[in-house]
């Protein structure tokens, strides 16, 4: 088998699973923003105990997402570097603004969301703030299609 053919299997496999991730995410988001909203709105704890369930599956899902992201970032300046040098103004300021925003923002409202204790984030409104901005960031900006013509949503 030519080395050509190993790496353009190697970049189906690590698109096709970054793209399940995302897909992940975005469901995962809107239940777990629903859990929290009724665990405080209740005062259930069986509500709360879900939802930091599905968040730490939520922490692990983007994880992965992140560790089949960047590989297939560097493979489109690798394997696809025709293609790129060619649709770099539209391939390029897309993956940038999924970096920035599906990464750093969706990973900082992350951060908070799994270190809070029992919806307290310290500020009056800090925890509920931090809980829409998450769910928001996961939904809204995950869902940008990362290449021209591809339409995940």
């Amino acid at each position: 088998m030519g080395e050509v053919i190993v790496h353009r299997l190697h970049f189906a496999f690590t698109i096709t699973f970054h793209y399940l991730f995302p897909q992940l995410t975005m469901g995962l988001a809107p239940l777990i923003l629903v859990l929290k909203t009724l665990a405080l709105r209740r005062n259930d704890e069986t509500y709360h105990q879900a939802a930091r369930f599905w968040a730490k599956i939520f922490a692990i899902n983007f994880v992965l997402g992140v560790v089949t992201g960047i590989p297939m970032e560097f493979q489109f300046g690798t394997n696809w570097s025709h293609f790129s040098g060619f649709a770099v103004g539209v391939v390029g300021q897309t993956l940038a603004m999924e970096g920035v925003f599906a990464f750093f923002l969706e990973s900082a409202f992350l951060g908070l969301l799994l270190t809070e204790k029992n919806g307290s984030v310290p500020g009056p409104t800090g925890g509920r703030q931090s809980r829409c901005l998450w769910g928001r960031g996961s939904r809204d900006f995950s869902s940008s299609p990362p290449m021209p013509g591809c339409n995940i949503q």
